[in-house]
């Protein structure tokens, strides 16, 4: 008989995960809750928003109930939170011109990510080079805007395909030409 009751809870756990997995709502009904939420947030809270607190994490809005989203600093790997795999910089990813290898780079990223409870990663890192003073050119793809663009693609499937998502990091003034 008391097995018979374990045997029902895994059961009843069992369902309840697969009744969770199938209510993935579809991408016009997130589209619409992200517009609602948008439409109720005052100026003052999507600046908030935007900002980090705490080492790296996002402003919570309790009376919209958005939750505080841990972040990581991570063109080249899931930083902030103890021991890190170190990956190759941007430039020396781009220099394989793999875009399979940049697309397995990112899926590890994404592993890491999620095994570290990061909900989004702040890169990889996206500028092409117009100022060799610029201190973090290394973490970019380099100057060809066609290699770029196809590293870059290829690592952020590879986070997403983790249910880690990315914010693309640009740096203030690299991506403009210095001869505008």
């Amino acid at each position: 008989m008391r097995h018979r009751g374990l045997l029902v809870g895994v059961v009843l756990l069992s369902l309840a995960q697969l009744a969770v997995a199938q209510a993935v709502p579809s991408k016009t009904d997130v589209e619409k809750r992200v517009e609602t939420i948008l439409g109720k947030m005052t100026l003052d809270e999507k600046i908030e928003i935007i900002g980090g607190i705490n080492d790296f994490y996002t402003r919570p809005i309790p009376r919209l109930g958005i939750p505080s989203l841990r972040m990581s600093d991570g063109p080249i790997g899931v930083h902030d939170y103890g021991l890190t795999t170190a990956y190759p910089a941007g430039i020396a990813l781009a220099a394989s011109w793999d875009v399979d290898l940049a697309e397995r780079f990112g899926a590890s990223m994404g592993k890491d990510a999620r095994a570290r409870g990061v909900h989004f990663i702040l890169g990889p890192g996206m500028n092409i080079y117009r100022a060799p003073m610029n201190g973090r050119n290394f973490e970019y793809f380099g100057e060809d805007p066609f290699l770029a663009s196809r590293m870059a693609v290829s690592v952020i499937r590879g986070i997403q395909g983790h249910a880690s998502s990315r914010r693309p990091s640009t740096s203030p003034g690299t991506t403009r030409s210095s001869h505008a």
